[in-house]
């Protein structure tokens, strides 16, 4: 798995639409059973589990799976941290339990229905054959006083093919007409409690309407009216028609029959036809540890006791898992700089001694001659004209979320501050805010022609110059056109004179490392969701400094920027990713950030988390000397323990009294950062009763010994 002892993968997804069911186990659901079309079914328990997010390969891969009408499907995945040497891929649905046809011997004939009073259905053509279209008329005897705009046809029975979100045209008050593709390919049918494959073969099948008058709950009745329909469909001589006589038909094969953890798999194959949006829909894909040696049938179920639905797994095949590089084999990683995702309240220059940190009172600045500290009460007044306010609390003396000092001028200091439009949230919005004069006076960033206040995105310090970074269009995220770009390029407000003046700009190149970076960050998410923010990946071979199209790789489109990650650049192509949250914490590219590599840590025994539950507040850092550091909260909440893993070691050792006597329930550490031969991290205690303490630290790595 991870570094920390037993962290489960994620079974759900954050932040999006959860498709079907986030984890099976068919076995305990219900009663198991496999089947291939019309054969017999036995008890067969197969466990499932959908992806972590951090398995699913590049946005637009979608949900991993695409199907053609045809039943052909193709997939990607990346091969998750089980700590198992086998792992058994598979597809996996979820198929409504609604009445269905009964079985004759050569087709699908279904049993006249008594019809709904009020709606009758026609067709035209009454014959058809596969992949034509058919024009299904409604006929209500009276008008509905609440029309659904996007009903349900099923064929074969509502237990059967599925297409959902119908476009439905009126052309009265009592008549309409929406189109049903008749089927190209087999179909998964639900019928008397069993799910079974039906061969694409001619004869009378149901076409029926669902989700038209109502829509709680309508998925889970049978049809509001149905019809019937002749299939005329092709001889199966000389060429057999997939699923007759009983015989398997699902079929899935691995782009390679062994990987390691982490390495990204294609998959391809066909499968029957389960639900159609727009396109084939329905299938996901479910990887879990398992047995090589045991023998998995292509098709099993399982009734859902409280849904009346089956779960359904199609097509397993089994992948070896071989072992992947470790720390130790690394040797001494060299360091040669590194930025971090998310937003930060503390900052250490990277030119300098100086570390900046967000405090109730203002802004601190050590590591100079003497403690700098920044008044934050101009802040509001430079908010004023703006649909922005302050929400943190007290507004008059707001207290920073992110900084961002000036690599030449240490009177200019870059924040980021909480706020709302009104006097309401959510949404919340981080407002960019800057001082040429330490604090004396506060400024709005500017802003790039197309965005607004409300679009900041964070700042980054490159070379002489800071960049205020803003976020693209909120449109669907690809490879091409990642999450927080318009079309691929970040719109910027860069300053190179400490805020005197900026100029608009398109986000580039890091002036050192390959053309890799975090791009803009989302804000306020992280109490309800996840932040997902992406990691841009640039043309190969470019330098340039502004008008890069940035895209992302396959392997990691982005990060959750709830947790603090670290991208480390080690040489002009090699680069280490650190996330404490997924279950590939630390990751190496050798080609520039176009391919990642698993690179598997030791255990720390003591972090023995459950699925979902790694803390925010946990951290992981790489530091200039090629040591690892760790900052967890143990599972019981009760402490803060630092960790250390020095260069090709094999275990982590315990920084003994890192953190004090912090308690996790009433304090915080925040996340680690390095300056220069310094560990640094802020800490806050909430003693009850009295104001927050917080405090700054700074410890020689060297110091820090087990």
């Amino acid at each position: 798995m991870s570094f920390f002892s037993k962290l489960e993968t994620r079974s759900t997804l954050r932040g999006g639409a959860a498709l079907l069911t986030a984890a099976l186990v068919l076995a305990s659901c219900g009663t198991a059973h496999h089947t291939s079309s019309s054969g017999p079914s036995h008890p067969v328990p197969i466990a499932t589990a959908a992806l972590n997010p951090s398995s699913i390969c590049g946005s637009d891969e979608g949900d991993n799976v695409h199907q053609s009408l045809n039943g052909d499907f193709t997939g990607c995945f990346r091969v998750p941290n089980l700590q198992s040497s086998s792992v058994v891929v598979a597809l996996q649905a979820y198929l409504s339990g609604t009445s269905g046809p009964t079985d004759s011997p050569t087709t699908t004939t279904v049993s006249p229905v008594a019809k709904a009073d009020h709606l009758s259905l026609s067709l035209s053509p009454k014959t058809a054959a596969p992949g034509e279209n058919v024009v299904v008329t409604g006929h209500l005897s009276a008008p509905l006083s609440v029309r659904q705009p996007l009903p349900t046809l099923c064929w074969d029975g509502c237990g059967g093919l599925q297409e959902e979100g119908a476009a439905i045209h009126w052309t009265s008050s009592r008549t309409f007409h929406v189109n049903l593709r008749v089927p190209d390919t087999a179909w998964l049918v639900s019928s008397h409690g069993a799910v079974t494959v039906h061969p694409l073969s001619s004869g009378n099948y149901e076409v029926g309407v669902q989700c038209l008058t109502s829509i709680s709950g309508c998925a889970l009745g049978p049809a509001e009216a149905q019809t019937m329909i002749r299939l005329k469909a092709p001889t199966p001589t000389p060429t057999p028609t997939r699923c007759r006589s009983g015989q398997p038909c699902e079929t899935m094969s691995l782009s390679t029959s062994s990987a390691k953890v982490g390495d990204q798999i294609l998959v391809k194959g066909w499968a029957p036809l389960q639900t159609i949006i727009g396109r084939p829909f329905g299938y996901t894909l479910s990887v879990t540890s398992g047995p090589a040696q045991r023998n998995y049938p292509p098709l099993a179920f399982a009734q859902n006791l409280k849904g009346g639905g089956f779960n359904v797994v199609l097509a397993p095949r089994v992948l070896r898992v071989r072992p992947s590089p470790t720390w130790a084999s690394l040797g001494r990683v060299h360091y040669v700089s590194s930025t971090f995702s998310g937003p930060s309240a503390i900052e250490p220059a990277s030119s300098s001694k100086l570390i900046a940190w967000c405090q109730p009172s203002g802004i601190v600045i050590t590591g100079g001659p003497s403690q700098l500290n920044v008044p934050t009460v101009g802040v509001r007044a430079a908010l004023r004209g703006s649909i922005l306010r302050i929400w943190s609390r007290p507004a008059s003396r707001p207290q920073c979320a992110t900084v961002q000092l000036d690599p030449r001028d240490a009177t200019s200091i870059y924040a980021g501050f909480s706020t709302a439009q009104g006097n309401s949230i959510p949404p919340v919005y981080l407002a960019a805010l800057y001082t040429t004069n330490a604090g004396a006076t506060w400024h709005t960033v500017p802003t790039p022609a197309g965005t607004s206040i409300e679009q900041f995105g964070g700042f980054r310090a490159d070379g002489s110059q800071v960049e205020a970074l803003f976020s693209g269009p909120n449109t669907y995220p690809s490879r091409h056109a990642p999450s927080g770009t318009n079309n691929g390029f970040v719109s910027a407000e860069v300053t190179s004179n400490g805020g005197v003046s900026w100029a608009t700009a398109t986000l580039g190149c890091p002036s050192s490392g390959p053309c890799v970076t975090f791009g803009p960050y989302p804000w306020g998410n992280c109490n309800m969701s996840n932040a997902p923010q992406s990691l841009l990946l640039g043309p190969s071979g470019t330098t340039a400094h502004s008008r890069v199209k940035w895209t992302s790789s396959p392997s990691v489109s982005s990060v959750d920027s709830c947790f603090p990650q670290q991208l480390v650049v080690s040489s002009s192509r090699e680069l280490f990713l650190l996330d404490p949250s997924s279950q590939y914490p630390l990751q190496q590219s050798t080609n520039s950030g176009r391919t990642w590599t698993y690179v598997a840590l030791p255990l720390i025994s003591t972090a023995n988390y459950g699925s979902d539950s790694v803390p925010t507040s946990n951290s992981l850092l790489l530091a200039p000397d090629g040591s690892l550091f760790t900052s967890i909260t143990t599972p019981s909440g009760l402490a803060q323990e630092l960790f250390r893993l020095a260069p090709s070691a094999t275990s982590w050792c315990q920084v003994p009294h890192a953190f004090g006597t912090t308690i996790a329930s009433s304090g915080t550490v925040g996340p680690l950062r390095a300056n220069g031969a310094d560990l640094v991290w802020s800490q806050t205690v909430y003693p009850s009763g009295g104001a927050s303490i917080a405090s700054m630290h700074a410890v020689p790595l060297s110091s820090l010994r087990c």
